[in-house]
């Protein structure tokens, strides 16, 4: 019997928004990332996002079913109050802050304020949010003297404008994720 794929397992798709960093931003922070990696050499294993790939996640869903996904399609069938803005990195930081790291991330600066606010009309939601750029996720221990030295290293990135928001579904496979954009709202002040 054929095995179910892992996007499948529990029903739905594998759903999130995203707001998509330009270009220029990819091949500044695939830089940092390849800085990175040599930093971190054999204290860990890393499974790093690829540039083509980078994007920050506003909210994950998770395997939706759909009528969950109809509605977040309807959420996003109008321009979203909020003017477009430029968004910018700086600092590294992992998850979790305590044991041992499980994801290295590049933090926000600019745009901080408008990612949150956009944050809380995507998902309708008002939990905690941390806005943040994955550059990898980590396996193994690594030593916490090393983590303190990994995210001491100057890091930063950008702007990139962004004026819209992407609903993505992501199907997985051995070889990474792929991200299929499904709908998209633009970024519109009214009135």
């Amino acid at each position: 019997m054929p095995r179910r794929s892992a996007q499948r397992e529990g029903g739905g798709k594998r759903l999130f928004i995203a707001v998509d960093v330009d270009e220029a931003t990819r091949a500044q922070i695939g830089r940092i990332s390849t800085g990175l990696r040599e930093a971190i050499g054999a204290h860990a294993k890393a499974s790093w996002v690829r540039p083509d790939r980078m994007h920050l996640t506003l909210h994950f869903f998770g395997n939706a079913d759909g009528a969950l996904e109809e509605r977040v399609r309807g959420a996003l069938a109008h321009p979203i109050d909020q003017p477009a803005f430029d968004l910018s990195f700086e600092g590294l930081g992992v998850f979790p802050e305590r044991g041992s790291p499980r994801v290295l991330w590049l933090g926000v600066t600019a745009g901080l304020s408008e990612l949150r606010r956009i944050h809380g009309v995507v998902g309708q939601t008002h939990e905690p949010f941390t806005p943040h750029l994955t550059l990898a996720r980590l396996r193994g221990r690594i030593p916490r003297a090393k983590v303190a030295e990994i995210v001491d290293i100057p890091a930063s990135a950008g702007p990139s404008r962004i004026d819209r928001v992407t609903l993505y579904e992501s199907r997985l496979s051995p070889a990474g994720p792929t991200y299929i954009p499904l709908a998209e709202a633009l970024l519109a002040r009214s009135g």
